[in-house]
């Protein structure tokens, strides 16, 4: 009869050897993932030890299939994110700005926590401890900390390295409540107030005035764009001879790590692109 090939992911029968020492050897033949067969073994005191140990080994080889990056379930967690980052980096369709963040973030909030842990020691249970008790100190920085360790241990099961997402089972983050805070108009006034006797001259403090920050102030209040999307309205944006003037928000200005400040001409999403336009005059409040 012909020999049978094994089933990938599959071993053949256990056998015993007795070493010099007098230990136990159990071998048996395990197809990996690739198709190719190897032998693994595993050394006891007696023969059920023997044999146990090897068929954990054996349940490891069939839990975490070989990927083609250099990462196992035994590589530290700083390996996994220096890999995490790079695939960013090739994949290049996040912006400059947000890689930035998802380093800073994965560095400074998850590494403290994560840094000394092999991928394999990383469960629900400490992902969970981990997001709590960070959310004690404070809520948005344990919502930014779930986002990057959520992508990296993805990426983790994307390329058959871990089984499954942790992160995929720890409990909700609860927002604590807020009361959304508004300027009155007697504040805005205020800030009109300040600006104009800062751009006069006569504040003894802070750089000097260059005359654009009362406009900026005034079209913020007038559009309620962000002051990174004011910055970025150019000439060709403004629409001052139509009935009904009007400003298209199109991008918006900022500042990578180490360079100059330039415009990003396309926003986050398709809602970020819009047309303000004014119902009235300009007027005090």
């Amino acid at each position: 009869m012909s020999w049978q090939r094994l089933t990938i992911g599959t071993f053949g029968d256990v056998g015993f050897l007795t070493s010099p020492n007098g230990r136990v050897v159990a071998r048996a033949r395990y197809r990996d993932w690739d198709g190719k067969t190897r032998l693994v073994q595993a050394t006891g005191d007696t023969r059920k030890s023997a044999e146990r140990a090897l068929k954990a080994k054996l349940a490891d080889r069939i839990l975490f299939q070989p990927s083609s990056s250099a990462l196992t379930p035994d590589s530290p967690f700083p390996d996994l994110v220096a890999y995490w980052l790079e695939d960013f980096a090739l994949e290049n369709r996040l912006s400059k700005r947000t890689l930035q963040l998802y380093e800073r973030n994965i560095q400074t909030l998850v590494m403290p926590a994560f840094g000394n842990l092999t991928l394999r020691e990383i469960g629900v249970a400490r992902c969970d401890h981990f997001l709590k008790q960070l959310a004690k100190q404070s809520y948005n920085r344990a919502k930014q900390a779930r986002v990057v360790l959520r992508l990296a241990l993805g990426l983790a099961v994307r390329h058959e390295v871990l089984p499954r997402n942790p992160m995929d089972h720890v409990s909700r983050l609860h927002c604590p409540a807020s009361t959304p805070n508004a300027l009155t108009p007697a504040e805005v006034n205020a800030i009109r107030t300040a600006i104009a006797f800062w751009e006069a001259g006569r504040s003894i403090s802070g750089p000097k005035p260059d005359g654009q920050l009362g406009a900026i102030v005034e079209a913020m209040l007038g559009t309620s764009a962000r002051i990174g999307e004011v910055l970025a309205i150019r000439c060709r944006d403004i629409d001052v001879t139509s009935p009904t003037p009007s400003i298209r928000i199109t991008g918006t200005s900022v500042s990578h790590r180490g360079e100059a400040t330039t415009q990003q001409d396309h926003p986050k999403t398709a809602k970020s692109r819009r047309t303000c336009r004014s119902r009235r005059s300009p007027q005090k409040l």
